[in-house]
């Protein structure tokens, strides 16, 4: 996240320190291996009772980052901050602490309307978290989280005659401390800061409640799987897993500005839709706590075009949905929408469904909604930017064959890129074979002994 709404640099702004941190993702390669077993554990073929995530659990994942502090861009207007959150279905996101820049009432309005707050602070936190006690007293939950500095290899603090990383280690040391010794922020959790090297650390006991990583896919490719080796949500992953911690991913996107070259390509509207939805799913299989898109809203207009960081929204400047914004209120439509359920009737909340010819860059997650229908979730990750040339790419699907376990009342697939209404129904089988695109794919399964009206 930036600190100033004038900066016109990427979210890996620091060349020396986005090179570093490419490093960083490639030698986590080495341990994809083992990473694999948890981030791809939904993608294994077998017949065995998978259990699901349920559903509402799964949308709490589902969280994007907004500036309602910059006060001479897009976000200027907190009621369509307020009306765009609403119309996506989300209700996390990052943000700076109220400051002076902008009257306390419009975080109240926000968290009134149902925003959760995780507010990053920096070295002057005290003054930050007395902001952040009277917004979670006035709007009781309204906070959900407290993270500790920003990007500490680009924006680096200084602290009691420290600097560098240790002045911002101690930062989130003492942040911590203040947090949790504060009964307004009872059950608050504190995520950890980022930027600094986790090589030079043992252990963030009294320090974080969660790891904290920023995930940028670079050069047009796919959040997990890339088959030139690239994998750029792992070292994320291997990073919570050494510290043995939950995980959260503070920043995470693609910005709409179609490039061709190497290293850090804007893409076009529709390739940044479908990584992001691909992110959102592959964070939730591997245990992600919470992902925030990189950002709700293009802060200012750029009619050169050519300021990526003026291009990371969901909407665009002028608060128009682009195609990822629909993808994502198709998906969280479907998921919400519910039949009714006859009072008291159980509902089993695993499903023994089988996947055959999933290749190595496909996924799945099984999700279910609160009327106890399933809905497995498929994506492919296949090359989807030329870099190049500058242009999407569009590979062939893969045809999956699934088995159910059992005969299914219905099944319906939704392509949440497209529509939040079902492409197909099937009725009363028990196997099908369905394509398997670049992107996100639902298939919404009704078991024969589902409980319903």
């Amino acid at each position: 996240m930036r600190h100033s709404v004038t900066t016109t640099h990427g979210p890996l702004a620091d060349t020396a320190g986005s090179r570093h941190r490419r490093s960083g993702l490639r030698v986590a390669e080495s341990l994809a291996a083992g990473i694999c077993a948890l981030a791809c554990a939904a993608a294994v073929h077998a017949s065995d009772a998978v259990q699901a995530m349920p559903a509402r659990d799964f949308l709490q994942t589902l969280a994007v980052v907004t500036h309602v502090s910059y006060t001479d861009g897009a976000y200027v207007n907190v009621h369509n901050v307020a009306d765009d959150m609403a119309w996506l279905g989300i209700h996390h996101v990052r943000d700076y602490a109220p400051g002076s820049s902008i009257p306390f009432a419009s975080y109240v309005y926000l968290a009134q309307r149902g925003v959760k707050f995780n507010f990053l602070m920096g070295a002057d936190f005290e003054k930050q978290i007395g902001q952040a006690v009277k917004l979670n007293t006035e709007v009781p939950g309204s906070v959900a989280a407290i993270e500790g500095p920003n990007e500490l290899n680009n924006f680096p603090v200084s602290y009691q005659g420290l600097t560098g990383a240790a002045a911002g280690l101690a930062v989130q040391r003492d942040l911590y401390a203040r947090v949790h010794g504060t009964p307004e922020l009872k059950g608050v959790p504190v995520y950890d800061a980022t930027g600094f090297e986790p090589r030079s650390v043992e252990t963030r006991t009294n320090s974080a409640d969660y790891a904290n990583q920023h995930v940028y896919p670079q050069n047009g490719e796919q959040p997990l799987w890339n088959a030139n080796g690239d994998r750029w949500m792992l070292a994320a992953i291997h990073l919570g897993q050494r510290f043995q911690l939950p995980l959260v991913i503070t920043e995470f996107g693609y910005f709409s500005l179609p490039q061709a070259g190497w290293y850090m390509l804007g893409v076009d509207e529709r390739t940044q839709a479908k990584g992001v939805l691909n992110g959102y799913m592959d964070a939730a299989a591997a245990g992600v706590k919470r992902l925030y898109v990189y950002e709700l809203l293009d802060e200012k207009p750029d009619p050169a075009r050519n300021n990526d960081e003026m291009h990371y929204g969901l909407f665009r400047n002028d608060n128009s949905p682009k195609p990822v914004a629909y993808a994502i209120r198709n998906l969280t439509s479907i998921l919400n929408a519910s039949t009714t359920r006859r009072a008291n009737a159980a509902t089993r909340s695993t499903l023994a469904y089988t996947l055959s010819a999933m290749p190595a860059s496909a996924n799945s997650l099984l999700l279910q909604k609160k009327d106890g229908r399933f809905v497995l979730v498929l994506w492919n990750e296949t090359l989807i930017w030329n870099r190049a040339t500058g242009t999407p790419l569009a590979g062939p699907p893969a045809r999956v064959d699934i088995d159910f376990g059992d005969k299914a009342r219905r099944v319906d697939l939704y392509d949440p890129l497209a529509s939040a209404q079902p492409l197909e129904s099937h009725r009363d089988l028990r196997q099908l074979t369905v394509d398997v695109p670049d992107h996100v794919i639902l298939l919404e399964i009704t078991p024969a002994n589902t409980p319903g009206t």
